[in-house]
């Protein structure tokens, strides 16, 4: 049955008079916001603290590493320079498939500019079909490597696809940074089993070390970010049982406001990311503080490679840059990093060049799904081993024709 376009169209109507209606009381909202942080600029270890002490409050958190009102100067651009970028897809397992397997596709880039330009473009596909692929084993248990799991098998790959670009192409003469798109925190292992974490997170810190060893910066760029976690510092400021004096932090299901029957002061925060905080305070080019993810993995298990992360204003866009602690913290590798990404982005009409390429090399488009499907089939057949497609996958395929 087609899309009732009719119906739809009256939702749409009711979301832009939602979205105009609030757009007002939202700028309100947010000069509230930023006479706030005004006001505690010189206050941040009084914050960090209270950050640190509401551990468990509901939002997500960070630390501020600068001032809240430090604002950087994009650096001069390298004359010469050189980066290599990684991005990935997949294709995952499909249970009502002829074989049980998984694709990765790794999309690879390296570009210099200056007197000797050169670009190298490839992809790099990984089959996983084999049994130590397909699953973890906990001693317990095969836990299958799919979904969020087959997405961090990924982004190991990713890193050790930066590892394997710079030493084949970085000479070292000229600045370089390796990039990722994303980020660089693996959210989805923070709760998962010791033995997902070995397989699945080690691997993606041993790139990290590697580009350490190498004295290459790794970054990642989050194009239009949605994460609260200084919204979450934020809030802290609003809430009324905060008392850092007293080792007092907030407790979001012991509110104050709420027992007392009040809208809870941090609802000015609501609906509001940290990019937002930023939109109004930075101008091209120029980037924010620095600030500490305190997302479980990123505080348990990063180690030295701990996330530090900046906004920056690239156009009309605040972007998110994430680098390791040993980035954050070393002043050559910061303004490198922040110079270079810039100048990719202005290059690439807001969006990084190498960023872009990257994803090209890497996508699978259903042209190349059905011809790997086909593939697996023919090979199946060929070699006469058992391939059956699911009776659910027969009815689809049957109704598209």
């Amino acid at each position: 049955m087609p899309l009732d376009v009719m119906t739809l169209a009256t939702q749409v109507r009711d979301m832009t008079k939602l979205a105009v209606d609030g757009s007002a009381e939202r700028l309100v909202r947010r000069r509230k916001i930023q006479q706030l942080i005004d006001r505690h600029v010189g206050h941040e270890v009084h914050w960090n603290d209270a950050v640190i002490l509401s551990e468990r409050s509901v939002w997500l958190q960070a630390t501020v590493v600068d001032a809240f009102d430090t604002i950087h100067d994009v650096p001069p651009i390298p004359p010469e320079y050189a980066l290599v970028a990684a991005d990935g897809s997949q294709l995952d397992v499909e249970r009502h498939g002829m074989a049980i397997c998984y694709l990765i596709n790794i999309g690879r880039v390296f570009l210099r500019y200056g007197h000797t330009p050169m670009a190298r473009l490839s992809a790099h596909p990984m089959l996983g079909f084999r049994d130590h692929e397909l699953y973890i084993n906990d001693g317990m248990r095969r836990i299958p490597v799919e979904g969020q799991l087959l997405n961090a098998k990924r982004d190991a790959a990713e890193g050790h696809a930066l590892v394997g670009l710079v030493d084949e192409f970085i000479d070292h003469t000229v600045p370089s940074i390796a990039l990722q798109d994303g980020t660089l925190v693996r959210w989805n292992l923070a709760n998962s089993e010791d033995a997902v974490r070995e397989e699945l997170l080690t691997p993606y810190l041993e790139a990290l070390s590697a580009l350490q060893a190498r004295r290459i910066p790794v970054a990642s760029y989050i194009s239009r970010p949605r994460s609260p976690e200084m919204m979450g510092m934020i809030r802290l400021m609003l809430c009324p049982d905060v008392d850092v004096s007293a080792r007092k932090g907030a407790v979001c299901d012991k509110c104050s406001d709420v027992a007392a029957g009040r809208q809870p002061s941090c609802h000015v925060a609501d609906d509001f990311a940290d990019a937002d905080v930023y939109a109004d305070r930075l101008k091209d080019g120029q980037r924010g503080p620095l600030h500490v993810s305190l997302a479980r993995a990123n505080r348990d298990y990063y180690g030295e490679h701990e996330i530090h992360f900046f906004y920056m204003r690239v156009a009309d866009e605040i972007a998110r840059i994430e680098i390791p602690k040993w980035v954050a913290t070393d002043n050559e590798l910061l303004h490198r990093v922040h110079a270079i990404i810039y100048d990719q982005a202005m290059r690439g009409q807001g969006y990084p060049v190498a960023l872009a390429r990257a994803h090209e090399q890497a996508v699978v488009k259903a042209s190349d799904r059905r011809v790997f499907l086909e593939m697996v089939e023919q090979s199946l057949i060929k070699n006469e081993a058992p391939a059956l497609n699911s009776r659910k996958r027969s009815s689809k395929e049957f109704q598209a024709l």
